[in-house]
């Protein structure tokens, strides 16, 4: 199911770690090590297409993104629009078919150079009903997305007609946006406030909102030009949540 693999057996075992798996992230380093020779591992280009719809059913495994970044993408209705979804390094997916949940319609492309672990469900299956942190994180993960979708449907009236553009892309801003800790900043100084940890190109969030990609940027220039955001690639960094929650009319 799976696209063409780039590794090469001059890849060094070193960087075949599972320790940045972040729902693994309990787990003794001897089950790790485990794991990790349970694993198929691949690699692949930015750009190259991981695996694509009608390719057949569930995965068959979890995935685990070891480094690099891994873009999901699947259809949301019958007019065609799509919805992306991104998994950073730390992340995974294809857990879902270990519930019976097909993931045929799904395409993965590599983002970025991108190195993946593969492991087999039943594996996967077992290690949760043995070891409770990693059914715990999961769990943990799951409820983290469902509120970040409740979030989302709480400012959906703003893409009611007569709303503009503009604060349907703050509107979703604020869905995407969470908490950055005080000492987070790139050079060190105390940033707090929300952050977009990866935007969105404009293009997707033109599509997402029923607007244009000019729409879009002109949007986020404006916050960048009042001083409410700032970029920090590439993500997005807001530095005044009241007066954004303003500009979309939301409190």
């Amino acid at each position: 199911m799976f696209g063409t693999d780039r590794s090469t057996h001059s890849s060094p075992d070193k960087a075949r770690s599972l320790r940045g798996i972040r729902i693994l992230g309990d787990l003794e380093p001897k089950e790790l090590a485990l794991l990790a020779a349970e694993c198929d591992w691949r690699s692949y280009a930015r750009n190259d297409v991981v695996f694509s719809a009608g390719q057949g059913g569930t995965l068959g495994e979890v995935v685990f993104v070891v480094s690099g970044a891994i873009r999901l993408a699947r259809p949301t209705g019958p007019n065609g629009r799509i919805s992306y979804v991104d998994i950073q390094a730390g992340g995974q997916f294809g857990e879902t078919g270990i519930l019976g949940l097909d993931d045929d319609d799904l395409t993965a492309i590599a983002r970025d150079d991108t190195l993946l672990a593969l492991l087999p469900e039943a594996r996967f299956s077992e290690l949760l009903g043995r070891q409770e942190s990693v059914s715990r994180a999961l769990l943990c993960q799951y409820a983290k997305l469902l509120r970040a979708r409740e979030a989302a449907a709480g400012t959906a009236e703003d893409t009611r007609p007569g709303s503009t553009g503009a604060q349907r892309v703050y509107a979703e801003l604020l869905a995407l946006a969470e908490p950055r800790g005080p000492a987070q900043g790139a050079t060190g100084e105390a940033q707090g406030g929300l952050f977009v940890p990866r935007l969105p190109r404009h293009r997707e969030l033109a599509d997402r909102l029923s607007t244009t990609e000019e729409v879009v940027a002109a949007a986020i220039a404006e916050l960048v030009r009042l001083d409410i955001a700032e970029r920090d690639y590439p993500g997005l960094r807001i530095k005044n949540e009241a007066s954004l929650r303003g500009l979309c009319g939301t409190r």
